[in-house]
């Protein structure tokens, strides 16, 4: 599955100089966020050293161009959740998967350089109610990959994420539900903690897997 380094018109001479063209600008998601989340990305080192951009246009595409790669972001969430959707949709009406809300909330940026603070709006969580009975078929697996796979690359975009599933509190007290928690690592060493939570307005026999961004954080 393709990864969400998707191309975009963005590096970091972007977000802390300037680029000369627009192809050399274009990188991956993850090397934007890792620039504005002061983490050093090693695939981004070749994108460095270019002359400083000061003006105020140059400081305001900035700003665009990460507003533009966080709006990837999150149509890739959207795209993520469609497919694992659309895995479950030979099933049974009570066996399949129900989408739960994308969400996104205002992220605050400061430009080091002039200083202005920006609020741009990024990524949050997405949601998908998973049937307990459709657990072990193969259209329930593919559809958990999809999401599993989504907070694997949420966590190397950002830094971290979390997979926090809801349970019912019928199912929790039953014992038919596992609640388990954990931190597992990416492929990059990045961690994607798994948190449970009960909830007696859940009906019996869901669980709610909710896919959360790790924060963004630092200066452009």
């Amino acid at each position: 599955m393709r990864s969400l380094k998707l191309t975009v018109i963005a590096c970091a001479a972007v977000l802390a100089s300037g680029c000369a063209t627009l192809e050399e600008a274009s990188i991956g998601l993850s090397c934007m966020l890792s620039q504005v989340t002061n983490s050093a990305d090693p695939n981004c080192a070749k994108q460095a050293g270019a002359a400083p951009a000061t003006s105020t246009g140059a400081q305001a595409d900035r700003f665009g161009r990460l507003q533009t790669a966080l709006n990837q972001e999150t149509q890739q969430a959207q795209s993520a959740q469609a497919r694992a959707i659309e895995a479950m949709r030979n099933l049974p009406v009570n066996l399949r998967g129900v989408a739960g809300p994308v969400r996104t909330k205002p992220i605050e940026i400061t430009d080091s350089q002039s200083h202005s603070t920006r609020r741009l709006i990024g990524f949050s969580s997405v949601s998908v109610d998973m049937p307990l009975a459709a657990k072990g078929r193969p259209e329930y697996t593919r559809a958990m990959d999809t999401l599993k796979e989504l907070a694997n690359q949420l966590a190397d975009n950002r830094g971290s994420s979390a997979i926090v599933v809801t349970q019912s509190e019928a199912d929790v007290k039953a014992g038919r539900v596992n609640t388990q928690t954990g931190t597992s690592q990416t492929s990059h060493g990045k961690p994607v903690s798994v948190q449970k939570q009960s909830d007696a307005s859940l009906p019996a026999g869901i669980e709610r897997y909710t896919i959360q961004a790790g924060e963004i954080r630092g200066q452009l």
